[in-house]
């Protein structure tokens, strides 16, 4: 039991949060429940396989658009350099800025340590493991995929198909 680390998992209910994004707006998960399905993407800012799987996602967006997803990529950044992120890459959705470090936290999407026994109280500065996320409108994750180290999996065929599906 000890040196095991928890992991968010399928079938599990996504927790909370609401965020600033780049659209000025305080975005909240639970905001689309009952009502949209959410491809949640938590990246990292400054690996170019992260900002490659964003601009991907960006040429498909009217697909998910079209299917009623909503794509919510979050990242550990401020809002002024999301917004400059975001223009560079012209995405057509808002980036979500989870400035206080805490969506990553509560999805276990970054790390301060290798050391199993370690205890953290320093903020987590990257987002270690990029994820895609297809949250159902009860809240509940359908699926969840890593991004492959090359950035191309999984392709936005399929995860479209698992939204559609959720």
């Amino acid at each position: 039991m000890y040196g095991m680390e928890y992991r968010i998992e399928v079938g599990e209910m996504a927790p909370d949060f609401s965020l600033p994004a780049t659209n000025g707006k305080t975005i909240r998960l639970y905001d689309c429940k009952n009502k949209k399905t959410v491809l949640l993407f938590f990246f990292d800012h400054r690996s170019e396989r992260c900002l490659d799987r964003l601009s991907k996602l960006s040429d498909d967006y009217d697909q998910f658009k079209d299917a009623g997803v909503a794509v919510m990529p979050i990242s550990i950044l401020r809002v002024e350099e999301g917004k400059l992120l975001a223009e560079n890459l012209c995405l057509p959705f808002p980036i979500v800025c989870d400035e206080n470090h805490a969506a990553v936290q509560d999805y276990r999407m970054g790390a301060c340590s290798t050391e199993s026994s370690h205890v953290c109280f320093v903020t987590v500065t990257k987002v270690e493991r990029p994820t895609l996320l297809v949250v159902d409108t009860s809240g509940v994750i359908r699926y969840k995929q890593l991004l492959d180290p090359y950035g191309t999996k999984p392709d936005n065929a399929t995860l479209l198909r698992e939204c559609r599906a959720a």
